[in-house]
């Protein structure tokens, strides 16, 4: 290995472990055994508050640093709030997924119901254990949800995520998101309130990418593609493994670059999402995903969404009469004037560097198999084209066929015409 490397691996690896020693020696000693901080949730994670690793620009998650003993648990406590999907993962230091639940999953407290299955509930409670996970692995037992197992040194560190799709609500207080309860041996040691402000140690959000990206094990989807056209496949096996990844998730991507007077023109049937029931949650059973989208991300690190329109959600999405979508990403000085309502734009962004365009499918129901979940199982050779080819042959209809095409093109004649060029 390079020396340079070597020492920049250093470097964030030392400066990582500072701060959580840092953190550690500030807080009360019973407190501080399991947790590293005073308060739960202190990162709230947007594009807004830290635009890094491929954000969905819909999704908000909430994050809490934890350290775990033999014997220890967190017990979290919350109510359900109004969204179309909920998700707790919890983490290794190195942002890989544990083992994570979801909204009509969650154990419920004695006489509450469960909004996401009971369409007439207008809320109710929720509990959670986490316990460290046992060195053999294996399932968690009913309610519970493993951390990260407990090293050679005696303790874990590992993070939980609380992770929200689309809130029907504009904002969530921090005192609607849950409480932790701390335990060692059967003992309670703390229960620890929602944090009232984010804290300014997010910055270890972002040492945490950065030591994965120097260490190698962040690879990053949405490489320029060596075709003449962008071709959307499954990112390789090792490059799907990003840092905090949803669990219920799986995308495919293709790369773009900037051609002046040039734009991107993406089309396919739209899977159908569930509607929101007077209460604001999802009424679940006729939707073929619980949701997706379609983002566009800087191909440079720390590989943020383009703001300002560059990210569109199933219902930010025209869909037309024959149930398909159409997405034009332009730049600014190559936006077409011809506006058409069944038409969704996507910003182009910056463009000095190349683009990685992701198409994310949540949560599949059975039966419904023209998916990314599959084309991932399926489509993974590591050649572009015959992934390419192989995830068409899997999503059918639903694969996002795409094409560059010249801004007088669309003018004239339209999305069609840019497809009949081909």
């Amino acid at each position: 290995m390079p020396l340079s490397r070597l020492l920049r691996k250093s470097a964030l690896r030392l400066a990582v472990s500072v701060l959580i020693l840092a953190a550690l020696q500030t807080l009360h000693a019973q407190v501080s055994l399991p947790l590293t901080l005073g308060c739960v949730w202190p990162f709230e994670t947007t594009p807004d508050t830290l635009n890094v690793m491929y954000p969905d620009s819909n999704a908000i998650y909430w994050t809490t640093p934890f350290i775990t003993l033999p014997g220890s648990k967190l017990q979290i406590e919350g109510d359900f709030f109004p969204a179309r999907f909920l998700s707790i993962n919890t983490y290794n230091t190195l942002g890989a997924s544990i083992t994570s639940t979801y909204d009509v999953k969650f154990p419920l407290d004695s006489g509450s119901q469960n909004p996401y299955t009971t369409p007439s509930a207008t809320g109710g409670s929720f509990h959670l254990t986490i316990e460290p996970q046992p060195a053999n692995g294996g399932t968690p037992p009913d309610g519970v949800v493993y951390g990260p197992p407990i090293n050679q040194n005696g303790f874990s560190q590992g993070y939980v995520v609380l992770r929200s799709y689309i809130h029907t609500e504009k904002n969530v207080k921090p005192s609607e998101l849950p409480k932790i309860t701390v335990s060692l041996n059967g003992f309670k040691l703390a229960t620890l309130s929602p944090c009232k402000t984010l804290s300014p140690s997010i910055r270890l959000l972002l040492f945490n990418a950065l030591v994965r990206y120097w260490d190698g094990n962040y690879n990053v989807p949405g490489a320029t593609d060596p075709t003449d056209q962008p071709m959307f496949r499954p990112p390789s096996s090792d490059q799907a493994n990003g840092a905090f990844p949803n669990d219920y998730n799986k995308y495919i991507v293709t790369g773009i670059n900037y051609q002046k007077g040039q734009l991107v023109v993406i089309r396919g049937k739209a899977p159908k999402v569930p509607p929101l029931n007077d209460n604001g949650y999802p009424t679940l059973g006729s939707e073929d995903l619980r949701y997706w989208s379609l983002c566009n991300y800087d191909h440079v690190f720390p590989f943020p969404v383009v703001k300002d329109g560059g990210c569109a959600a199933d219902d930010q999405t025209a869909i037309d009469k024959l149930g398909y979508y159409t997405y034009v990403v332009a730049a600014k000085a190559d936006t077409p004037k011809r506006k058409d309502p069944d038409v969704t734009p996507i910003s182009w962004g910056v463009t000095a560097v190349s683009k990685a365009l992701i198409f994310r499918n949540m949560l599949p129901v059975n039966g419904f198999s023209q998916t990314a979940q599959v084309a991932n199982q399926q489509c993974q050779s590591g050649d572009v084209s015959a992934d390419a080819k192989c995830t068409a042959g899997v999503m059918l209809e639903y694969y996002p066929r795409s094409v560059y095409c010249s801004k007088s093109v669309y003018e004239q004649g339209g999305w069609e015409a840019c497809f009949k060029q081909q």
